[in-house]
């Protein structure tokens, strides 16, 4: 059994066979048939000038973004965000200046100061055997002493231990004698205490 198959024409009073590629003229219309492949259309030639102008553009960007960074004067703006270089200058002073320096202040020891202290001044009571100086040691008045028996006292003129240096002297306790301003000493024995009563 012949099988059949659609006969194309490619223009009037021509004929082609399935299998014969269509002729050269181009308003050839037949149908899409999946058993024949369509004829593919030539492969386009690549564009030279495309990376040219891909190059071209990427330089005139970059020389935008270059000259934006810059003010009027041709130097580099603030605002650009690059790191300004720190100058250093070092300027001389006048000659023979002088660069004061720290204030240091040091505490300096004055002299040792000796005082003496002046001594006690004469007493208002007896209080211990012994002799003592009237004032000096002792202020002249009227003094009354304890309850003591054996108590000896003596009124002096001097120092010097004569018996003819006692002026007066007395035994015995609850005693009442007056010194004056004139006595030398005053001499106290196992009397216990003597008190100023006037």
């Amino acid at each position: 059994m012949s099988q059949q198959y659609p006969q194309y024409t490619n223009g009037p009073g021509q004929q082609f066979q399935p299998g014969q590629g269509p002729g050269p003229s181009p308003q050839f219309n037949a149908p899409f048939d999946p058993q024949y492949p369509q004829p593919q259309p030539p492969p386009r030639k690549p564009r030279r000038w495309v990376p040219w102008v891909v190059a071209a553009g990427t330089f005139l960007l970059g020389l935008i973004i270059g000259t934006a960074g810059h003010n009027d004067n041709g130097s580099p703006s603030a605002s650009a965000g690059a790191p300004q270089p720190t100058v250093t200058k070092t300027v001389p002073g006048p000659a023979g200046a002088t660069v004061a320096g720290p204030t240091v202040t040091q505490t300096v020891p004055g002299p040792v100061r000796t005082v003496t202290a002046p001594p006690p001044g004469p007493k208002a009571a007896i209080t211990e055997d012994g002799v003592f100086l009237v004032g000096t040691d002792i202020k002249p008045g009227t003094y009354r002493n304890g309850n003591e028996g054996d108590c000896y006292w003596a009124r002096l003129n001097s120092t010097n231990g004569d018996f003819d240096a006692i002026i007066a002297n007395g035994n015995g306790g609850n005693q009442v004698i007056t010194i004056k301003k004139t006595d030398k000493a005053f001499e106290t024995r196992r009397c216990g205490s003597w008190t100023k009563i006037s």
